[in-house]
């Protein structure tokens, strides 16, 4: 009889996928850019991005911000939505809340 004793572990984590895709460029400075916030709807998110905005137009030149909101917190965002923040935006900022 073989006394020796196995453990096997197996982590419910999975594998980490990582995508494929690049990042979009980043803008060099936000003087002159239109700023995009989507909010996600979730309890204070309004207030910690509008105090993000505020604090980016005290410190640069912001020509426009496009604001706009998710519908609920745990679906996506419209597609709409993400097609209008990409056409009119030099940047995007998205945000959660408490």
């Amino acid at each position: 009889m073989n006394d020796e004793v196995f453990t096997e572990v197996i982590s419910p984590a999975g594998i980490p996928r990582i995508p494929d895709e690049a990042l979009s460029p980043r803008p060099g400075t936000l003087e002159g850019a239109t700023l995009g916030i989507l909010e996600n709807n979730k309890e204070f998110s309004d207030w910690v991005l509008d105090r993000v905005r505020d604090r980016l137009q005290e410190s640069f030149e912001i020509t426009e911000v496009v604001q706009r909101r998710k519908h609920h917190l745990a679906q996506a965002a419209a597609s709409e939505i993400l097609e209008e923040l990409n056409a009119r935006c030099d940047a995007v900022l998205l945000g959660v809340g408490h």
